[in-house]
């Protein structure tokens, strides 16, 4: 897939993420959803992904937790793969929580799930402090 290519499909995907962009899917519940396509100019690959994410905010004040995954819906890595490949396999489960302190200082947690392999990866905390 060249470039041109790469830019019409973000451009179709876009425009459809925009008639469906984030949902409030009730009080401090939405479902937000990013779609990314990256091309590495070197390797001359492209992956794009979409990457729902479920938001709740309902517990505390200044607290974000987050469940989502994200899926390949087109790479040209090595064998191609395209959305319908996603069916074959369990997906992993990506979950977070982050806690503004103030507007300049964040403490936030990671870790996914493999659904598939029955493991998950390293827990990370990552404190944010914003100048």
């Amino acid at each position: 897939m060249n470039f041109l290519k790469l830019a019409t499909v973000v451009a179709t995907l876009t425009g459809f993420a925009q008639t469906t962009s984030a949902a409030d899917l009730g009080p401090n519940l939405a479902l937000n959803t990013d779609v990314k396509a990256t091309y590495l100019w070197d390797a001359q690959t492209t992956v794009a992904t979409i990457n729902p994410e479920f938001s709740y905010t309902g517990l505390l004040e200044n607290l974000e937790m987050t469940a989502g995954t994200t899926l390949n819906i087109w790479e040209n890595v090595g064998t191609k793969s395209y959305i319908t490949d996603e069916l074959k396999h369990l997906p992993v489960l990506e979950f977070g929580a982050k806690y503004a302190f103030n507007p300049k200082l964040d403490l936030e947690t990671k870790v996914n799930y493999d659904l598939e392999a029955k493991k998950r990866n390293d827990i990370s905390l990552i404190a944010t402090f914003s100048f």
